[in-house]
């Protein structure tokens, strides 16, 4: 059921992403789309290097604001991902706007409509060259997300929504993209056409809105999500046995 688009805000897709200092190889015998999950660009992030992610604030709003949220994000991420960890920190970092963030950071900034459109959020990021994984992330966060009633009108549904909402923006910050598909063959790749889990449930990464409205789903990333964290894991090595 196609939810009434006056509670609906829309996400918006990464926009472009940009390489870092390197020698540009082609990733090879890398996964890059499964059922119901594609990364971003098979041709750029295409694996999470091992070791830890730092999440930093752009401004102190943004820190009290948005730490609950990523602590949740960072949680869910990192619990399908061995061997990769995602730490919130405290730090304010201001988010470099033309480039890459600092190596192995995710900067996350809260804008009034930071793409100039209302409801839209964005997440990217940057890549290393020599082995395609991830280098940075950024993501930026419409502040109209937490005005009251902004995604329903039940209080409950609206935290559940920005959870899911919010972590949806960060699986695009580590390379995650839409899996929207043209299912009805129409022609053309349409909103919320995603193929669905067996509860019926979208892919958290569905554009413009997907993921569970549960107390336990919200915020976590559904059966066919997963595989797409997975693969950007198990890339890493491929891409080094290359």
């Amino acid at each position: 059921m196609r939810i009434p688009a006056l509670y609906v805000t829309t996400i918006a897709a990464t926009i472009a992403l940009v390489a870092v200092s390197g020698t540009s190889e082609a990733a090879t015998g890398t996964v890059t789309s499964g059922s119901g999950w594609k990364l971003i660009s098979p041709a750029q992030t295409t694996s999470l290097a091992p070791g830890t992610y730092t999440i930093q604030f752009d401004t102190t709003a943004a820190r009290t604001r948005l730490t609950p949220y990523l602590k949740l994000s960072a949680a869910r991420t990192q619990a399908q991902t061995p061997g990769v960890k995602f730490v919130v920190s405290t730090t304010i970092q201001r988010r470099v706007t033309t480039g890459c963030q600092a190596k192995r950071t995710i900067v996350v900034s809260l804008e009034y409509r930071p793409l100039g459109k209302k409801g839209f959020s964005q997440g990217g990021n940057c890549y290393n060259t020599l082995d395609h994984s991830l280098f940075s992330g950024y993501m930026r966060i419409d502040t109209e997300w937490f005005y009251s009633k902004w995604f329903s009108t039940s209080a409950t549904t609206n935290t559940y929504r920005i959870r899911n909402s919010v972590t949806h923006e960060f699986g695009h910050a580590i390379g995650l993209g839409h899996p929207n598909k043209d299912l009805n063959h129409d022609g053309k790749i349409s909103d919320y056409e995603c193929k669905l889990n067996a509860d019926k449930s979208r892919p958290l990464m569905c554009s413009p809105s997907g993921g569970m409205v549960t107390s336990a789903g919200a915020g976590n990333y559904t059966p066919l999500d997963i595989p797409g964290l997975k693969a950007l894991v198990a890339n890493y090595s491929l891409t080094l046995r290359s």
